[in-house]
């Protein structure tokens, strides 16, 4: 397994634990995760859960908040998803 599709594969559970309230499903789907999210697409969330996409950090970020995390590690290095968006709303 690559390190792309280790991190897939936790966004993955990670969304499969939201329960969905649109769809008739136990959990969320890719679709309505990104429905629940600001830039970033169906398409682009099944490339990151079969391992084929490199997100950058902001998209990283916005995929966690969209996960209902609070938080994210990253080089050991929390970063506080909330903040981040304040921080970089603006520009």
């Amino acid at each position: 397994m690559t390190e792309k599709e280790k991190l897939g594969e936790e966004v993955r559970k990670l969304r499969e634990k939201i329960p969905s309230s649109d769809y008739n499903k136990d959990y969320i789907s890719q679709q309505e995760l990104a429905d629940n999210n600001i830039g970033l697409t169906k398409h682009f969330i099944g490339t990151i859960e079969r391992g084929e996409a490199n997100p950058t950090l902001e998209k990283l970020i916005y995929l966690g908040k969209s996960l209902n995390l609070k938080t994210i590690n990253i080089l050991n290095i929390e970063i506080n998803i909330d903040k981040f968006i304040k921080e970089n709303k603006n520009k």
